[in-house]
């Protein structure tokens, strides 16, 4: 019997993390977003919450729970304040030590990541490189004390702020094949470069160089040439989430057209009486409850063991595409007033743009979508 409810806990949960939103993260949005910097203070508070270690053991002061609960972390952050949604996010990227990195490197970094100290990225994407990964550049050769890397990598979420990058790197001679490093990022020949975007501002995006870069091997994650599924593997999650946090921008700007289009008069009647906004309202809202559906049956799905790629593929085209029309539709309803910055729906139309291009485009997750119905 198929059971649709989420369970008790993960109900409590979500009050809690929306409790937390209104009261210590709605404060101080628009400082924030005219920041370049998201206050490390803030990322400690979520961490109370247990909210950096959802995916981290107790024995490293993590609170560990199945990811669809992670989902909703994520949504419920996102309606509210997107770039918190992402600290969550990188729950993700904290996955890859969990599967791949010795005892010894995850009692290393996992305590600071769950308390809030440290964050952890992933960096696949470089400069001429993006959904075509087995053509990337940066290399690592392996020597007596551990390797020496040389290469670079761009648009990395909270690039400049960053404690550490797991970057997808070839290590000569040995092998062509991928395997992910951890490189602490004041490491001795690591360099980065902001990147001006139009949203994500206190989030941010960066490049990365490496020049000479060496890190021993402990921090080689998984066997040589064999770590790059592992890492891989986080996309089925990163996807979900990704849907999720474009979901949670979709919900809040259906809420406040809703509320709009209520008080709103026009020509003698509230103009939500209009079916030219009646039926956009309509339309949102049934592209969300889909959309939400698909992202939690992915997450469960991973949560069960059972394969998700194509699944993932779908949250990761469907749901940012949706949640940028339904946003774009909520600005429009609202009229002069939504073009202003005075509104947050400029900033998520800003924002939620950047995740239908990162962790790869709409046209390639039909590819993974149709390779899959295909084979």
């Amino acid at each position: 019997m198929l059971d649709f409810r989420f369970s008790e806990e993960q109900e409590m949960t979500r009050k809690a993390v929306r409790d937390f939103a209104q009261k210590e993260i709605a404060p101080g949005i628009k400082e924030r977003i005219a920041s370049e910097q998201y206050p490390r203070d803030l990322i400690r508070k979520m961490a109370g919450l247990g909210l950096t270690g959802m995916n981290i053991p107790a024995e490293y002061g993590g609170q560990p729970t199945d990811w669809v609960t992670i989902g909703i972390a994520v949504e419920e952050l996102a309606k509210v304040d997107f770039h918190a949604a992402n600290i969550v996010f990188f729950d993700s990227n904290t996955s890859i030590l969990m599967q791949l990195a010795s005892p010894e490197v995850q009692q290393e970094w996992l305590p600071d990541i769950a308390s809030g100290d440290k964050v952890i990225l992933f960096g696949a994407t470089e400069p001429d490189y993006g959904s075509d990964l087995s053509a990337i550049k940066t290399k690592a050769v392996k020597t007596e004390d551990g390797y020496i890397i040389n290469g670079e990598k761009t648009s990395i979420t909270f690039g400049m702020q960053g404690d550490a990058i797991v970057a997808l790197a070839k290590i000569v001679p040995e092998t062509k094949r991928m395997t992910p490093l951890l490189i602490p990022m004041d490491t001795p020949g690591v360099s980065k470069s902001a990147i001006a975007d139009m949203g994500w501002e206190p989030i941010g995006r960066a490049s990365v160089i490496f020049d000479e870069v060496k890190i021993p091997h402990r921090y080689c994650l998984g066997e040589e040439g064999k770590g790059f599924y592992g890492a891989m593997h986080l996309f089925g999650v990163a996807r979900a989430l990704a849907g999720l946090q474009a979901l949670g921008l979709a919900q809040a700007s259906l809420d406040d057209a809703v509320s709009y289009a209520k008080q709103r008069v026009a020509f003698g009647k509230p103009i939500g009486d209009f079916q030219g906004v009646s039926f956009k309202l309509a339309e949102a809202a049934t592209n969300i409850e889909m959309g939400r559906w698909l992202c939690y049956r992915t997450l469960w799905m991973r949560d069960q063991g059972i394969p998700h790629v194509k699944e993932s593929a779908m949250c990761k085209w469907w749901c940012p595409e949706v949640a940028t029309q339904i946003i774009h539709d909520a600005l429009i309803i609202h009229g002069h007033v939504g073009y202003s910055k005075e509104y947050h729906l400029e900033q998520r139309l800003r924002d939620v743009i950047g995740l239908e291009i990162g962790d790869g485009t709409a046209n390639i997750q039909k590819i993974i979508i149709a390779r899959d119905l295909l084979s």
